[in-house]
């Protein structure tokens, strides 16, 4: 890592537990305060003022130029700044990337702990993304050369973090960078092409070997706004959980009036594979009654819901099981409300004989086949001001005013990214807490670290779309955003970029549900990477 001189027109020549207690220290609510998932979708947001907006289109998709670098306009600290990502190379079984950081602003500026994560002064923070593949790559080095250079008009400053290799099949790769963005595109090209010494600079690289290098598989979670199912999907398998108040009545076997709506979704991920596979019907309790009782009531549920399915859709090509766990694998701990609806409910888990067969059928619909949740429906509320992305709103934090917006989103794949940009007049200090998602979609996730920026979410139709996420080495949710925030200031926008399964359709909705702060943007343009 080293800092390289620019032309002195400033162009370079060469960037769970789930925690139910986080408060609200140091923030403030935004305009409205709720609980999003018992405000279900009865009807649609209409505020004064708000009009249809007219058809929107994305900004073009930054490609890689001649050096095979992804250009990324972003800030930190409130100064504009460039960062150049790329080219990615493979060497001695570790994927580099180089990434350049120049600024044209009078204002000098570090990267020190911008790429930290949760180990500061390092580049922990960033990952590798092979999107079209699903795949997460953590970053491995512990150096901290560059990050504590001056980057000013008159010098930038290259680093390059270092992740396990890539396929030999990977032509192109993502890189996120916390605060900054997520570069697409980034090509991958041999040592002898990278216009660096790879072996050179992993000589100084310090490895940490000891670190589970990855990758990690993402996976989507996808909710009803109703909290009647919710969709988990990873490259092997699928599981839809129905909730048990939902579909069946209280202390019942007998189906609700309302199943065969909730069943629906589980048919939909069915008919993705049409060569079956295996299929796991599991019912559970909460703890309430004797365990016995709970266990034979969980057993009957679930086969409660597997006759039906049967009746909704052909099973032959699925081998099925049935099984009911009481009250003996909790989603959720505590004797909460809450915690123990969240207990109520019956898994449907499909192991498909070809999970390629989704994939195939996503590639040929538009919206892809596996978002069927995208299908129109209403919207619950907004708790929180709702304008369209490009207007953007205003929310009170900390007592201070800051106005939220994004431009657009990019599509890879069967994901999309974008950046929530945060702005304000003054100094406004904040903390990860502020983006914590309500209780009801916290414990969706238990255990897990839930230390991110989780609520900004998408939302389509009646299903809400939380950040793609993976499981660590320590077996903890980690979704594909930052994991550390940093303080507002003024100047240009603090941005926290984001990954999301794709909802399928031209525009989105993101959607901050509340907790600590919500808001809600609309007609933001989807571009195609």
């Amino acid at each position: 890592m080293h800092s390289s001189t620019l032309t002195p027109n400033g162009l370079t020549r060469r960037t769970m537990l789930s925690l139910l207690s986080l408060g609200a220290a140091g923030t403030g609510l935004a305009a409205c305060a709720g609980s999003p998932l018992q405000r279900v979708a009865e009807s649609t947001d209409d505020p004064a003022g708000l009009t249809a907006s007219p058809a929107v289109s994305a900004p073009p998709v930054p490609t890689a130029d001649a050096a095979g670098a992804v250009a990324l306009y972003s800030a930190l600290d409130g100064v504009a700044a460039t960062f150049r990502v790329g080219p990615a190379t493979v060497q001695d079984g570790y994927t580099l990337v180089r990434v350049e950081v120049s600024t044209d602003s009078d204002e000098e500026f570090t990267l020190s702990s911008a790429f930290g994560g949760s180990s500061p002064y390092t580049m922990r923070g960033m990952r590798l993304l092979s999107l079209r593949q699903s795949l997460v790559f953590p970053e491995l080095g512990d150096r901290s050369d560059g990050l504590f250079d001056t980057i000013s008009r008159l010098s930038s400053v290259e680093v390059f973090p270092v992740f396990e290799a890539v396929g030999d099949d990977v032509e192109t790769v993502e890189l996120f960078l916390p605060s900054v963005g997520v570069a697409v595109g980034v090509p991958v090209v041999s040592p002898e092409d990278a216009g660096f010494e790879a072996g050179e600079v992993l000589s100084v690289a310090e490895i940490d070997r000891e670190a589970d290098p990855g990758p990690y598989r993402l996976s989507s979670l996808v909710v009803a706004t109703d909290g009647s199912y919710d969709t988990d999907v990873d490259e092997d398998s699928t599981t839809v959980t129905v909730s048990g108040d939902v579909t069946f009545g209280s202390d019942s076997t007998e189906l609700s009036a309302q199943a065969d709506e909730v069943l629906a979704k589980v048919v939909e991920q069915l008919t993705r594979y049409p060569s079956g596979g295996k299929l796991s019907v599991t019912g559970h309790t909460d703890d309430v009654d004797e365990e016995d009782y709970n266990r034979t009531l969980s057993e009957q549920r679930a086969q409660a819901v597997a006759d039906r399915l049967g009746e909704l859709t052909d099973l032959s090509s699925w081998d099925t099981s049935i099984t009911g766990k009481g009250e003996s694998e909790p989603r959720a701990e505590g004797t909460s409300d809450e915690a123990r609806a969240a207990n109520r409910r019956v898994e449907v888990l499909m192991t498909p004989k070809n999970p390629a067969e989704a994939s195939a059928l996503s590639t040929a619909a538009t919206p892809p086949a596996d978002q069927a949740d995208a299908s129109p429906g209403q919207m619950p509320r907004s708790v929180g001001p709702v304008g369209t992305g490009a207007d953007g709103v205003d929310v009170r934090i900390s007592d201070q005013t800051v106005h939220l917006s994004m431009e657009s989103v990019t599509r890879v794949g069967d994901y999309v990214t974008g950046s929530l940009l945060l702005s304000a007049q003054e100094d406004v200090s904040i903390t990860v807490n502020l983006f914590a998602l309500p209780n009801e979609l916290q414990i969706l996730h238990w255990p897990a670290s839930f230390t991110a920026a989780h609520s900004p979410t998408l939302l389509a139709g009646g299903a809400r779309y939380l950040a793609a996420n993976y499981l660590d080495a320590e077996s903890e949710y980690v979704p594909v955003t930052n994991r550390r925030v940093r303080n507002i200031v003024p100047g240009e926008a603090m941005r926290l970029p984001v990954v999301w399964p794709y909802p399928g359709a031209d525009t989105v909705t993101l959607d901050l549900p509340g907790k600590n702060l919500a808001a809600r943007l609309t007609d933001i343009p989807v571009a195609q990477a």
